[in-house]
């Protein structure tokens, strides 16, 4: 497979800048063809204005995804554009590696984005979400340093949830375009650690990558299910469980399998949300939001739990 990494540290002996080069040896030594674009190294301008083209549809008024897509249809890209472009093109993965800055990427890697994403070219008309430039083939992983540990970002710290400030990445530039996002391997708080620990985060790294071709990616939902860029054809379920049994020695065996199949629900896309109370609360309640056709649908997925049968359920729709 063609990889195309791309990197946004300006410090070469940074953990983000060795998380790099660990991907890019582990994918070479596979037998991927691996692009590794250090864009600090290359010198990069992640400013974007009239000196993307060599080509102009209105010198009077700059409007970049108008003057992109005159580009798309003269070949009037510049030609270090045109080069970052077929490197897009070109790659099966596509892999940010960055730190995080400001709950997003650095401006660097923020502006090849602005700048390599061009209308026409690589995005707009039919080309878009499923049958994007991806099309709903190709994949797109981050690769993420923190300053922060993972209960800051794990929905009751005091920062946003991990998911949220990746969305603009998973969802806004990978899934727009018809990448299927992976999930992130994330680095936390690399600077704040031991240098044994930085060595299992490497090779944690290799391990996961050794997958990367069958590893199965989120699934975000598609365009079809917009009509018209309307809203969602799906519903939305809320499913109250209750206990009926207590808690026994094969029910404490399922946990792990029961785990599994929330996390399952969860990369599908079907689960947007789950909450519970503590194990020995009495009554004790769990709830589940359902993003589904129906309630026939949500019982069929509830039945295949591999504790339902300590578990009553409740489904109603909600919006």
């Amino acid at each position: 497979m063609k990889i195309l990494i791309v990197h946004a540290h300006h410090e070469p002996k940074s953990f983000s800048s060795a998380l790099a080069r660990q991907a890019e040896q582990t994918l070479t030594a596979q037998g991927h063809t691996v692009d590794f674009n250090d864009l600090y190294a290359e010198n990069f301008n992640p400013v974007s204005d009239r000196h993307n083209f060599t080509t102009t549809k209105d010198a009077d008024y700059f409007k970049q995804q108008v003057e992109e897509a005159h580009a798309s249809a003269v070949g009037g890209f510049a030609p270090e554009l045109e080069r970052e472009i077929q490197r897009l093109e070109a790659c099966d993965v596509l892999i940010f590696s960055y730190p995080l800055w400001w709950f997003g990427m650095p401006a660097i890697l923020k502006g090849w984005v602005d700048r390599v994403f061009a209308s026409g070219r690589i995005y707009g008309g039919a080309k878009i979400y499923e049958t994007g430039l991806g099309n709903s083939q190709k994949r797109g992983l981050v690769l993420l340093t923190t300053g922060g540990g993972p209960d800051m970002y794990g929905g009751y710290g005091v920062n946003p949830p991990l998911a949220s400030v990746l969305a603009p990445v998973q969802h806004g530039v990978f899934w727009f375009n018809g990448f299927l996002p992976l999930a992130p391997f994330v680095a936390w708080s690399p600077a704040r650690i031991t240098p044994e620990e930085r060595e299992k985060y490497l090779a944690a790294l290799s391990a996961r990558l050794q997958d990367l071709t069958t590893e199965p990616p989120q699934v975000l939902p598609p365009l079809a299910d917009f009509p018209g860029w309307s809203t969602d054809a799906k519903k939305r379920f809320m499913v109250t469980v209750t206990r009926l049994k207590p808690m026994d020695d094969t029910f404490k065996s399922l946990i792990a399998a029961e785990q599994a199949r929330l996390a399952e629900w969860r990369r599908l896309g079907l689960m947007l949300d789950f909450y519970m109370m503590p194990p020995a609360a009495a009554p004790w309640h769990a709830y589940i939001v359902f993003r589904e056709t129906d309630a026939a649908a949500v019982q069929r997925h509830l039945d295949t739990l591999p504790l339902a049968r300590w578990m009553g359920f409740q489904v109603v729709e909600v919006i």
